[in-house]
């Protein structure tokens, strides 16, 4: 249940900011929005309806909120239409009715120049994330369509989705800085994480969490320090100064020289004593900023890392829904386990990240696919056969949603290893 609710809210969080990048850009560049929902159709609930607005000859006049314009009016239609002036001088839209080209009253008809009838504001079934429904997307020949702006508006429309979505990652790593990070301790000193049943630490009473801080005479500094002095000391008794819950133990063990395959010659596994630093806030935007930019260029030069050997193949596997649904779960048990929420906003900043770079990709259906045609139309000089392009967006949209299937088989055959953030 924790792994199912925890990917539906990651993704509904990084999607709907995702969205709400395309939105504002769009609003700003001054692209028609038809509806901003949260959620996927179908349509539950429309919460509201922006105030709209129409161009006719040369006129601006505000739709109000609660007018119901003719179903199918669009840009360039002749219509008959009624006007008030409210307090501030605007001109205020009472009545309007499309008029047949061929009918006689064409004559006295006026000529819709622009029709943005106001944003719908819904929020529907399929909760997950949210969706931006712009007019005319691949049409240029809608007045206020995406596709009628020009180049650079296109671009930073399309580009906002994933600035935004970096913006958040920002954010999220700046409040992990901000609530604490893991940190070596100074000294470092050497942790039990766990011992291993019938070994001689079981049977000398060391128990995980306990920190040795000397071994004979010398001073345990670190985990290396351990690991020396015991390989120095095989087969004879060693007596070590173990910290456990505020108390001082001496606790005497004698490590095997041949110990079973798999085990320390103590029986324990050991990790290095941590604490956590707290970063103030201006300290933690610049370190949330600074993990941000690395994600992106790790993901850039990923390719290049792989090719080389710098990072195993077995580590280069993509990860489908079930997956990242797995990685959340585990990082918000965690979070709840230890009462810190560092591990739920180091992954939601990394998943952020990942969602920005791959909406990036030069890939059909993705916006990265849309500004590739974007470019390829500013070198060749004219724009692509608009039923083309939607064709092509088509494809690869119905290609990436059959490779989320393959992923989502991958997760399910071969689950991801688990997360283990007790070491920290």
């Amino acid at each position: 249940m924790i792994t199912v609710l925890s990917l539906i809210i990651a993704l509904s969080i990084l999607v709907f900011v995702h969205e709400f990048g395309h939105f504002f850009a769009a609003k700003r560049s001054g692209v028609v929005v038809e509806e901003f929902g949260m959620g996927y159709p179908p349509r539950l609930l429309t919460l509201w309806r922006g105030r709209g607005e129409i161009v006719i000859d040369g006129k601006k006049i505000v739709i109000p909120r609660r007018f119901n314009l003719p179903e199918g009016l669009r840009a360039r239609a002749l219509v008959t239409y009624e006007t008030a002036t409210d307090d501030k001088g605007k001109l205020i839209l009472t009545r309007i009715q499309d008029v047949d080209p061929a009918s006689p009253d064409a004559v006295t008809a006026s000529y819709v120049e622009l029709l943005a009838p106001g944003t719908i504001y819904s929020i529907n079934a399929i909760p997950f994330g949210g969706f931006t429904k712009m007019l005319g997307e691949e049409d240029p020949t809608f007045p206020g369509s995406l596709a009628s702006k020009n180049k650079r508006t296109r671009i930073l429309v399309l580009v906002a989705g994933a600035g935004m979505n970096l913006l958040t990652a920002v954010l999220f790593f700046a409040l992990a800085y901000g609530i604490g990070v893991p940190a070596a301790a100074d000294p470092e000193n050497a942790v039990i994480r766990e011992v291993v049943a019938g070994s001689p630490a079981e049977m000398a009473g060391l128990q995980p969490d306990d920190v040795v801080v000397q071994a004979g005479d010398t001073p345990i500094l670190t985990m290396e320090d351990l690991q020396v002095y015991t390989q120095a000391h095989l087969g004879q008794e060693m007596v070590l100064t173990v910290q456990r819950d505020g108390a001082t133990l001496t606790i005497s063990v004698v490590p095997r020289a041949n110990p079973p395959q798999g085990q320390g010659a103590m029986g324990v596994l050991l990790d290095r004593r941590t604490t956590v630093k707290q970063y103030v806030w201006y300290e933690a935007l610049w370190a949330g900023l600074k993990e941000t930019a690395a994600m992106c260029f790790a993901t850039v030069t990923f390719p290049v890392q792989l090719i080389r050997g710098l990072i195993p193949a077995d580590l280069a596997r993509p990860v489908g829904p079930v997956g990242v649904g797995q990685i959340v779960g585990d990082a918000v048990q965690s979070s709840l386990k230890m009462g810190w929420w560092y591990p739920v906003l180091l992954i939601m900043g990394s998943l952020s990240v990942a969602v920005a770079m791959t909406n990036l990709l030069p890939l059909p259906g993705l916006d990265g696919g849309r500004i590739l045609f974007v470019a390829v139309e500013a070198i060749r000089g004219k724009r692509i056969d608009p039923a083309r392009e939607g064709l092509v967006h088509l494809i690869g949209m119905l290609l990436l949603v059959a490779l989320m299937f393959v992923l989502i088989w991958q997760d399910l055959v071969n689950p991801l290893p688990s997360i283990n953030w007790g070491g920290f």
